[in-house]
C-alpha cells in the first residue's frame, strides 16, 4: 500500500489504490483489475475510453496509477499521457497493450510513459505498479525537499540582505563615531598645545620677570651685606645663586613650552629643526638618518610626526636619562616609518602605559593621522619609539639614497655618513 491519495498519484497506507484504466474494452479492464487483486493489491478501478471521459476523471479526484491501452478507436495512450501532463500530474503511467512495436514503445517512454506491459504478460503488472508507486513517492519527496531547500535559501537570502543592511548602517554609524572621536582628539591636542604655549609665555613674561626682579634685589642685598662685612653675606650669596638657578630653569621651561611650532614645510626640515633644538635645550648629540626620498605630507601629518618625535626625545632625556638620541625616517612596504632611539634607561612598557600621559598623547597624535605608535626597550639599554603611517599607493619612494647627519653640541657641523654613530 502507499500513502494518502493526492494529486501527485500516491495513496494512503491500507487504502485501496485509485486506478484509472483507459480502455475501450470492458472485458480487458476487468482482466486488469483481477490481475491487480490477484497480485495482492487492493484496487478501486474506474474505466474511461475517451478524452472527455478522462478529463472528467482527472478533474473529479486524485489517482494513484493510470493504466492505458495504447490504441483505441477514439482515443490512445499518447493522448491520455498528454492530458495528464498538461495538468502537471506526476502519476505512474503504464501502457498495457495487446500488441505494440518496440519503436512505438520506446517513443512512448521518451514522451513520459513509465513502463509498458503486454496484455498476455499481466504477471508483470503488479511488480511494475509497485515499482512505479515507489519511484513516484521518491519523486514527491525529492520535490518536497527541493521546495523546502528553495524556501530556506530564499529566507537565508532575505536574512543576509537584512543583516548586510544592518551591518552597513552600523558601519556608517561607526565611521561617524570614529570621525567624531578623531575630531575630538584633534581638538584635545590643539587645546593642549595652546595651553602649553600659554604656560610657556606665562613662565617667560610673568614668572621670569618676577624672578629677574627678585634676583636683582637679592644681589643688591648681598652686595650691601658684603660691604658691611655682615655675617649673613654668604647666606645672601647662596640665596642669589639659588634664585639664578631657578630663573635659568624657568627660562628653559618657557623656551621648551613655547617652542612648539616646527620650522619648515617638509618632514626632513622639521626634524632637522627638532634636532637643533635638542642640542640647544638638552646639550646631547642627535643623529638623523633619512633613507629614500621622503614624500611631502599634509601639514597636519608633518606636525604630528614632529610632535611625536619631540615628546619621545623629551621623555628619553627627562625620564630615561639619555645622553644620545638617534632619529631615523625611511619608507618600507608603502609605509612611512619614523624611529626614535636613545641610550638611556630601558622603558618598562606595562608600567609606563598606565602611568604616563605623554604616551597617551603620542598615541592620540598617531591616531589622528591614521598611524600607529609603538614603544619598546632597545635590548639592554635605551628605548625605541616607532611611528608608522601608511602612504597612498600613488606615492612612490626611492630607497637607494641615505643621508646621515650628526649634530654635535660642541661644533655646528655635519659629520660624513661613514662616521655616523649607530645605536
Amino acid at each position: 500500500m502507499t500513502d494518502e491519495p493526492n494529486r501527485n498519484g500516491t495513496s494512503a497506507a491500507r487504502q485501496p489504490l485509485r486506478i484509472l484504466i483507459v480502455e475501450d474494452s470492458e472485458f480487458d479492464a476487468i482482466l486488469l483489475e483481477r490481475a491487480l487483486i490477484k497480485g495482492g493489491l487492493a484496487a478501486k478501478c474506474h474505466r474511461v475510453h475517451s478524452a472527455e471521459g478522462m478529463i472528467a476523471a482527472l478533474d473529479s479526484q486524485s489517482w494513484d496509477v493510470i493504466l492505458a491501452d495504447h490504441s483505441m478507436p477514439a482515443f490512445s495512450a499518447p493522448e491520455a499521457l498528454k492530458l495528464a501532463q498538461q495538468r502537471g500530474l506526476d502519476i505512474p503511467f503504464i501502457i498495457v497493450s495487446g500488441h505494440i512495436e518496440e519503436e512505438t514503445a520506446v517513443s512512448a517512454m521518451k514522451a513520459g510513459a513509465h513502463d509498458y506491459i503486454m496484455k498476455d504478460r499481466l504477471a508483470r503488472l503488479v511488480p511494475a505498479v509497485e515499482r512505479e508507486l515507489r519511484e513516484a513517492e521518491m519523486r514527491r519527496i525529492q520535490r518536497k525537499c527541493e521546495a523546502e531547500l528553495r524556501h530556506a535559501h530564499d529566507e537565508l537570502e532575505i536574512r543576509v540582505e537584512r543583516r548586510t543592511a544592518a551591518l552597513r548602517e552600523a558601519n556608517v554609524k561607526l565611521h561617524a563615531v570614529l570621525e567624531e572621536r578623531r575630531r575630538l582628539e584633534t581638538e584635545l591636542l590643539e587645546i593642549a598645545e595652546n595651553e602649553r604655549r600659554r604656560i610657556g609665555f606665562d613662565l617667560h613674561d610673568d614668572l621670569g620677570q618676577k624672578l629677574t626682579g627678585l634676583l636683582l634685589l637679592a644681589k643688591a642685598h648681598e652686595q650691601r651685606l658684603t660691604n658691611e662685612n655682615h655675617p649673613a653675606a654668604p647666606d645672601a650669596a647662596h640665596i642669589s645663586d639659588l634664585i639664578d638657578q631657578v630663573m635659568h630653569h624657568t627660562h628653559n621651561l618657557a623656551r621648551h613650552f613655547s617652542s612648539l611650532d616646527a620650522s619648515g614645510d617638509d618632514l626632513t626640515s622639521v626634524l632637522r629643526s627638532l634636532a637643533t633644538n635638542v642640542e640647544k635645550m638638552f646639550g646631547i648629540p642627535c643623529t638623523i638618518t633619512f633613507k629614500g626620498d621622503i614624500p611631502m605630507l599634509p601639514a597636519n601629518s608633518t606636525m604630528q610626526f614632529y610632535k611625536i618625535a619631540q615628546e619621545a626625545i623629551s621623555n628619553a632625556v627627562k625620564h630615561g636619562k639619555a645622553t644620545r638620541v638617534w632619529l631615523s625616517t625611511h619608507i618600507s612596504g608603502g609605509r612611512l616609518i619614523m624611529t626614535v632611539k636613545n641610550d638611556g634607561i630601558p622603558f618598562n612598557l606595562p608600567e609606563g602605559k598606565k602611568s604616563r600621559m605623554g604616551l597617551r598623547i603620542m598615541n592620540y597624535r598617531a591616531n589622528t593621522i591614521g598611524a600607529t605608535f609603538d614603544i619598546k626597550p632597545n635590548q639592554r639599554n635605551g628605548t625605541i619609539c616607532t611611528c608608522t603611517m601608511p602612504l597612498p599607493q600613488s606615492v612612490s619612494a626611492k630607497v637607494d639614497h641615505v643621508s646621515v647627519e650628526l649634530l654635535d653640541p660642541t661644533a655646528s657641523r655635519v659629520i660624513a655618513p661613514a662616521l655616523a654613530l649607530k645605536p
